[in-house]
């Protein structure tokens, strides 16, 4: 709480137009919730005994909050715009791609949440699910060049330390199931 409450007032330091705000809190957030909710699946049993839900329960409801304000950032930046390419992918050149990579992070994190309805009928549902880490670290990166809030050096440290997490818990998501084939 005490993150929701620093970052909202870090925010509202540099108010803008209704729409922006509305961008602006969705991304940060949303951004948040997502972290949140792969930080979760390494620490099951803490996030139960915190949020007094079962592990997956807490665990979706995260996942849904970010998915759902991840996609009312792009929304109302292209109301305000009134330009919708915002939601079109840009793969070229290099930079272009890393500062726009939140479009790209945008279908990953919607093609990992949808497999991952399915984790009953197809198998090797995780293999997929996994995108959610590239796509955290490209909205990392989109966040670190473009973000307005992110121009604040406190939200790019956090920025850098939450991309850091996740890719330590990606690399210990993956060696513990390399050891659990070996065994």
């Amino acid at each position: 709480m005490i993150i929701v409450l620093f970052i909202t007032y870090l925010i509202l330091q540099k108010p803008g137009e209704p729409l922006r705000m509305i961008a602006r809190f969705a991304a940060t957030f949303g951004y948040l919730a997502i972290f949140l909710s792969i930080l979760s699946s390494e620490y099951m049993a803490k996030m139960r005994k915190i949020s007094g839900m079962p592990f997956l329960r807490a665990h979706h409801n995260l996942a849904r909050i970010g998915v759902l304000l991840i996609l009312i950032h792009p929304l109302s930046l292209a109301l305000q715009a009134q330009d919708f390419t915002i939601f079109l992918p840009v793969l070229y050149p290099v930079e272009t791609f890393l500062a726009l990579g939140g479009r790209t992070a945008l279908y990953l994190f919607l093609l990992a949440a949808g497999i991952a309805l399915y984790r009953k009928k197809y198998r090797n549902w995780k293999k997929v699910h996994y995108l959610n880490y590239l796509a955290f670290l490209l909205v990392s990166a989109h966040a670190l060049m473009i973000g307005s809030d992110f121009k604040q050096d406190i939200m790019r440290i956090i920025a850098i330390i939450m991309a850091v997490t996740v890719t330590g818990i990606f690399i210990h998501k993956r060696i513990g199931v390399g050891k659990k084939i070996y065994k």
